[in-house]
């Protein structure tokens, strides 16, 4: 049976840090403790089958301008020529169970991301982090309205690359395609808008985060729920009733 490895203190092998789990520490100290050090995993959310097909869908698109080697011609709104990477390690940057890493000699942490995808500038050859979302919003998406989340994962992941020697820009690129409101007569059709927003990244934050974690990971004091955290409340809660003080 596979067995998921914990963090362990003073261990000479490169402890595993996903992006997903950097995440998590942002969101809540304690939920993330509880995750790396005991295994204690917060329940899983709905999988978004619909969302990750039209993504998938999208892709498949992309492929052909990255066969062809051809400028993506949507880039263009943000003023750029960008061509979908035809790179050999593309492949593995992207595959769930591989992905692209980079061990922080620092911490030892080997950290991990799965990349969307890499676009290529066709003037200066410099490689962007690109991140594809599918959703449906009434209201329109602003470069306001966009979670802040998004610019750090393209952060990370263009240090990822920066780390595996590819010449990175300094922008990131998000990709939106949101269900349109106007609805075709035919049932089994659906339009999508295509949204397109690109932003200076900040890489500053990702080097203290890690030694922030570090030291929290090696500490034996469980750190503090947030009182924003729903899932730490909910553990709280479940206390009270016990203890008879609810």
């Amino acid at each position: 049976m596979w067995k998921r490895k914990l963090y362990i203190k003073d261990n000479l092998t490169p402890f595993s840090i996903s992006r997903s789990k950097i995440d998590l520490f942002f969101d809540c100290y304690r939920c993330f403790y509880l995750d790396q050090r005991f295994g204690i995993k917060r329940p899983h959310g709905t999988p978004l089958v619909i969302n990750n097909f039209v993504v998938n869908h999208f892709k498949s698109i992309l492929n052909e301008y990255r066969t062809n080697q051809t400028v993506f011609p949507d880039s263009k709104r943000i003023n750029k020529k960008l061509i979908p990477s035809n790179n050999e390690l593309l492949e593995n940057w992207s595959h769930p169970f591989k992905g692209i890493s980079s061990i922080d000699r620092k911490t030892n942490f080997k950290i991990k991301a799965n990349l969307d995808d890499v676009w290529q500038c066709e003037e200066t050859k410099e490689y962007y982090p690109i991140i594809i979302k599918s959703t449906s919003r009434k209201k329109d998406i602003s470069f306001d309205s966009i979670w802040p989340g998004y610019w750090k994962q393209l952060s990370l992941y263009s240090y990822l690359l920066s780390k595996n020697s590819i010449k990175t820009g300094s922008i990131g690129i998000l990709v939106y395609l949101n269900a349109s409101e106007n609805l075709p007569n035919d049932i089994n059709k659906i339009d999508f808008d295509l949204l397109i927003f690109d932003r200076k990244l900040d890489l500053s934050w990702i080097e203290p985060t890690l030694d922030v974690i570090h030291k929290t990971l090696n500490s034996d004091t469980v750190p503090m729920g947030r009182n924003s955290c729903k899932f730490c409340r909910y553990q709280i809660d479940i206390q009270r009733v016990l203890d008879g003080k609810f």
